[in-house]
């Protein structure tokens, strides 16, 4: 009886085993079947969880444990709080490297193939990567639009058209770099687009004998029209505190560094869209520089040179006050003298004194001195302490050339009209071949100037006749027999020369409508240098036709002819 029974039970195991192996052969074997049965089986669990297509609960016991299971949540002050996703904050600008586009431009030839232009867009990345570091994420890309591929094709490149073609993009910089070969000489030239000033600089030039060192010519070019973009934290009247673009990163090369003491900086202004947060406008500084005296890591400090009063007060909002490294690229740079509202009239023969630090107007005036002038020995001590001046004069075409020196990268210029100090501006030379300097327009001075020299000259002469006129009358007053005639007619000449309120009379007739003719175009500066000049010439006149000596010399002939009297005849004994 055991024995039976425990062989229906093997045979119930093996009935059972094969069902299940002959259901999953059949559902593997035939797919339709098996998806029709997935989709009753997900049915089905639907119809469990009780939800519609619409994800209504339909079961009436679900929909009220939901509500329970809320109501007790609001009982308990307990609520399902969803994630919030934030999004990532921005890298600082010290640790944010530089997006670097340089585009090589290499035309092909039977000695220039382009698997030996491949190679070098190769050594060029890998020069970099060795030199810059992590300051720079740089990619290197063939050039296939710029006709001819030259520096003649580089020059002819426009801000205009480059900024079509890459303003949309995400690169910081772009770099243009050609590569021609003239015989057994290659010629390498380059240019910058900076993309936060939207300005293109000039094209800097390299020559390369040895196709083995093209790659590191290439390289230091790029390196050399890179400047760095500083982000200005605190501006001040001297100085301002600024915050170097990836300035944490080490560089392995040192004279890589992208930022040293010394070097100049130009500040700009960047507006944003209000919505959309875009850089919709640049404005530059004119004549605005910060010179950089202090460097840690990101931090450096800065010292301002400036024509302006206090330009780095800071912007709105939306506003970045930030400042981009600068460099001379030519010789010389060609300044043109022209005043404010007519600027078809050249300002001709105005002398500019060039030094190399900011002095005040009054020392500005003597610190470079015409040939013969006279001197204090403070006015020689304080000159020979700085660097020797240069002295220019413009032309006719109102222009000068302000040419480059390493011991005086950032210059100041002062243009002297007379003794008057027209403009005080810093300069750095050699960035640009010619600029425009405009001036207050100083005619009207100039004629006030000449009119009261005029009277100098008249001022001069009268006290010279008067005074000879006074000798002559004491003469002939201490001689024994005074001829009293002669007296009377001196003293004639005397009253005949022009007077203290005469001379006051013809000051004012040339001041007053000269200061309204300033006023009335709003020049204020030359309406305050008339006044300053008439008031000089008024307490000259002062000084050298008092009224007073003159009735007291009156009255001394008086006594004199009182006392004189005719001596008395004698009898002849």
């Amino acid at each position: 009886m055991a024995a039976v029974r425990l062989a229906a039970a093997v045979v119930l195991v093996i009935g059972i085993g094969r069902g299940g192996l002959g259901q999953d052969e059949k559902s593997s074997a035939d797919p339709a079947s098996a998806s029709k049965e997935s989709a009753e089986t997900k049915s089905a669990v639907d119809g469990s969880v009780g939800s519609d297509k619409t994800g209504a609960v339909s079961d009436p016991e679900a929909a009220s444990g939901a509500s329970g299971n809320k109501a007790d949540q609001a009982a308990t002050g307990e609520a399902t709080v969803k994630p919030v996703s934030r999004p990532p904050e921005p890298t600082p600008d010290r640790l944010r490297p530089y997006r670097v586009l340089l585009s090589l431009a290499m035309v092909s030839d039977p000695l220039v193939s382009e698997k030996a232009i491949q190679q070098l867009r190769r050594d060029v990345a890998l020069v970099l990567e060795r030199t810059i570091g992590e300051t720079w994420q740089c990619e290197i890309q063939a050039n296939d639009w710029l006709l001819p591929a030259t520096v003649v094709g580089l020059d002819r490149v426009t801000a205009t058209g480059m900024l079509d073609r890459y303003q949309q993009s995400h690169w910081d910089r772009v770099m243009l770099v050609t590569v021609s070969r003239t015989g057994t000489r290659f010629e390498v030239a380059g240019r910058t687009l900076n993309l936060p000033t939207r300005a293109l600089v000039l094209s800097r030039r390299r020559q390369e004998h040895d196709r083995r060192g093209l790659a590191s010519t290439v390289a230091r070019l790029a390196r050399d029209m890179f400047r760095a973009t500083v982000h200005v934290d605190l501006g001040g009247a001297k100085g301002a505190d600024v915050t170097v673009r990836a300035g944490e990163f080490p560089v392995a090369d040192p004279d890589s560094e992208q930022l040293r003491v010394g070097d100049q900086l130009e500040p700009f202004l960047r507006y944003r869209d209000r919505k959309t947060n875009k850089v919709v406008r640049v404005q530059l500084f004119p004549w605005t520089y910060l010179t950089v005296a202090e460097r840690t890591r990101a931090s450096a400090r800065c010292e301002l040179a400036t024509a302006l009063r206090n330009p780095l007060r800071g912007g709105g909002r939306r506003v970045d006050l930030m400042a981009v490294g600068i460099a001379p690229v030519l010789e010389t740079t060609r300044i043109t003298l022209l005043p404010r509202r007519n600027r078809n009239r050249p300002l001709i023969g105005h002398r500019v004194v060039v030094l190399s630090r900011r002095l005040t107007k009054k020392a500005a005036s003597t610190a470079a001195p015409d040939a013969g002038a006279l001197e204090a020995d403070d006015e020689k001590k304080k000159r020979a302490a700085l660097l020797p001046p240069r002295r220019l004069l413009s032309d006719r075409r109102g222009r000068v050339e302000i040419g480059v020196d390493e011991k005086m990268p950032l210059i100041w210029m002062y243009v002297m009209s007379g003794k008057s100090v027209m403009a005080r501006v810093p300069f750095v030379p050699g960035r640009v071949p010619e600029i425009e300097l405009l001036l207050p327009d100083d005619a009207t001075r100039l004629g006030v100037e000449g009119q009261v020299a005029r009277l100098r000259g008249e001022l001069i002469d009268t006290v010279a006749q008067r005074a000879v006129q006074m000798a002559l009358v004491k003469k002939m007053i201490d001689a024994e027999t005074p001829d009293w005639n002669k007296i009377d007619g001196y003293m004639k000449k005397i009253e005949d020369l022009p007077t203290l309120k005469s001379f006051q009379d013809e000051l004012e007739s040339i001041e007053f409508p000269a200061i309204q003719s300033a006023m009335k175009v709003g020049n204020r500066v030359s309406a305050g240098r008339i006044r300053r000049i008439c008031n000089d010439t008024r307490a000259l006149f002062s000084r050298h036709l008092d009224e007073l000596k003159l009735i007291d010399f009156r009255d001394t002939v008086k006594d004199a002819r009182k006392s004189n009297k005719v001596k008395p005849r004698g009898d002849g004994n």
